[in-house]
């Protein structure tokens, strides 16, 4: 199994419960690291490491959702063994989605997707900022208030990361499918109240994506609420573990 694709792989015990985790366009597995240590007694924490950023930097980053699907295919099937849990980030939730579509497809059950912040597959992105001059991407990057300052700050260093973060948005904006197919898996969709892209009508449409229950829950914030609501959000993920 590649460690540089899933971390914290070699803290998996077979048959126990394990949280594969997919960060948001930019992100890298290290937007996680907390969740191991303060998760450890419920589930072990694996987030994906996606090429070009950390500990991937040299290599290219994906533009396409199918691309990125072929690496992952291989390495995730081979978490059979245990009791799978799903979160993702918007971005993340997308590719959160078809992770749990690749394991069910090959019989293998998935306990419960999380998918927090995200648009459905079968509606098209409505407001793609990947098409922008770099000065207006770097200023739409900068508002999201999730980039370090250091970077967005350092032009030489914002070029540096322009390439993958612009990647990423290709990705996530062109991701698109209009036939709904449906999981086995219940579903819980996570939201911002003050997002006003991911809001409820828009996260709401995740109950057509699961033949099982579906669940939904507000935390205070915007689009990126994580990290500030990190604790609530954690309860809810233990809530989730514990009931499934």
């Amino acid at each position: 199994m590649n460690m540089n694709l899933i971390k914290n792989i070699e803290n998996i015990q077979s048959g126990k419960n394990i949280l594969l985790c997919f960060p948001y366009a930019g992100g890298g597995s290290s937007i996680y690291s907390n969740w191991i240590k303060k998760l450890q007694n419920d589930v072990t924490v694996c987030s994906i490491q996606l090429p070009g950023r950390e500990d991937r930097i040299i290599e290219a980053p994906y533009t396409h959702m199918k691309e990125l699907l072929k690496e992952l295919n291989n390495h995730i099937i081979q978490l059979k063994n245990n009791k799978i849990f799903i979160f993702g980030h918007s971005m993340g939730a997308k590719i959160a989605y078809e992770a749990a579509k690749i394991l069910e497809s090959h019989n293998i059950t998935v306990n419960h997707l999380i998918v927090s912040s995200s648009r459905v597959p079968h509606i098209p992105e409505t407001n793609p900022i990947s098409h922008l001059s770099d000065k207006k991407f770097k200023n739409k990057i900068a508002s999201f208030g999730v980039t370090p300052k250091e970077i967005i700050q350092n032009e030489d260093l914002f070029n540096f990361f322009l390439p993958m973060l612009r990647a990423d948005f290709i990705l996530d904006e062109t991701y698109y499918n209009d036939k709904i197919e449906m999981l086995s898996c219940p579903i819980t969709s996570f939201y911002g109240k003050e997002d006003e892209d991911a809001n409820y009508e828009t996260i709401s449409k995740w109950k057509e994506y699961t033949k099982s229950n579906f669940d939904y829950e507000a935390f205070e914030g915007g689009h990126f609420f994580l990290k500030n609501q990190e604790e609530k959000v954690l309860s809810k993920i233990t809530k989730i573990l514990k009931s499934s």
